[in-house]
């Protein structure tokens, strides 16, 4: 016969007899299972706090250990000395830049004055004496279109 059981959604379901069986072995087997997972569980846990507490005790003793101690004492020596010579080699460097720039402008200087190039301060000085002469050379040309004019009328 078929027997009635609930399941996880409260309907129940109509199970044949010889699926009964199964359904019980299969329910013992899980059970198993489930006891097992939390005995495994809860030895990992122990497991886990006893290789905590040797941890712990090996900590102690090597924070304990004079060559450790040693050894950060001169680690913490080599930080200030480092930091000392980084802070020199930065003073170094930038003052090297600065003066290599110097070089390069002057040597920049040299080239242009060898190669006849005028500099920039010479184009500004052109450029500024043209715009004058433009002006100049405009004034001019308004005075003179009145006398164009009579040419023409001449030819």
């Amino acid at each position: 016969m078929a027997e009635v059981h609930k399941n996880g959604a409260k309907r129940t379901i109509k199970v044949p007899g010889f699926l009964n069986e199964k359904l019980e072995d299969a329910k013992e087997r899980f059970t198993k299972l489930e006891e097992s997972a939390e005995k495994s569980v809860k030895e990992l846990i122990a497991k886990g706090k006893a290789s905590r507490k040797d941890l712990e005790a090996l900590l102690v003793k090597v924070s304990k250990d004079d060559r450790v101690t040693g050894f950060r004492g001169r680690l913490e020596k080599l930080q200030k000395t480092g930091a000392v010579r980084a802070e020199e080699l930065r003073d170094r460097a930038e003052s090297f830049r600065a003066e290599a720039l110097d070089r390069i402008v002057e040597l920049q200087g040299k080239a242009v004055k060898f190669l006849g190039v005028a500099t920039h301060e010479q184009i500004e000085e052109l450029h500024r004496e043209l715009d004058r002469l433009a002006k100049r050379f405009e004034k001019r040309e308004k005075a003179r279109p009145a006398k164009k004019a009579a040419k023409k009328g001449e030819v």
